[in-house]
């Protein structure tokens, strides 16, 4: 195998490992905390505790990779982390403000993200080297659609569909649009 193959069947593997860890730890507190009829505060305590443990060891995963790690993802485990930390600690007031802000919290982590990669690193909140007009251009879009996210989820607070699924979904698939428009290279 060439060096040219290697790097496409690399790119393929890293490819499929952020697919496949993506929005693991968010998916499993959903479950977790919205997963019966009913939810509770023990419910949710669980759920961080659980989540945040997942969050820790795909963040760790995600960034050990050599290629740039999805921002989202980042935003989404810091969220996870943070709040699984807390429960542990038994730090009840950073949990209220969590509840508080209910889901928009969690686009408060994605945005923060998105606001100091676009700053502080070359591939920017989308993730990916290449010019760096079109790395800003790219990554403001995409904080742009974590704002809207972070407005969505305020007005449909408490509809975890409306107010975080969907809005992460289409995040997730904005974002990969937006790599695409950012050609390879420096």
């Amino acid at each position: 195998m060439n060096s040219r193959s290697f790097h496409t069947v690399r790119q393929a593997i890293s490819a499929a490992v952020e697919y496949l860890l993506g929005f693991l730890a968010l998916a499993l507190f959903a479950y977790l905390a919205f997963g019966s009829a009913t939810t509770s505060d023990e419910q949710f305590v669980f759920a961080f505790k659980a989540s945040g443990a997942v969050a820790a060891a795909e963040l760790a995963t995600l960034l050990a990779r050599a290629t740039p790690a999805n921002r989202l993802i980042i935003g989404a485990n810091i969220w996870l982390i943070a709040g699984g930390m807390a429960a542990l600690l038994e730090q009840w007031w950073f949990l209220r403000i969590y509840q508080q802000f209910g889901e928009a919290s969690l686009f408060c982590a994605m945005l923060l993200v998105g606001v100091l990669s676009t700053a502080l690193s070359p591939a920017g909140f989308i993730g990916k080297q290449g010019p760096r007009d079109k790395v800003l251009r790219a990554s403001i879009l995409l904080a742009a659609a974590v704002a809207v996210a972070l407005l969505t989820a305020v007005l449909f607070r408490g509809n975890v569909k409306y107010a975080a699924a969907l809005p992460v979904i289409a995040l997730s698939w904005l974002s990969r649009l937006l790599r695409r428009t950012v050609p390879d290279g420096d």
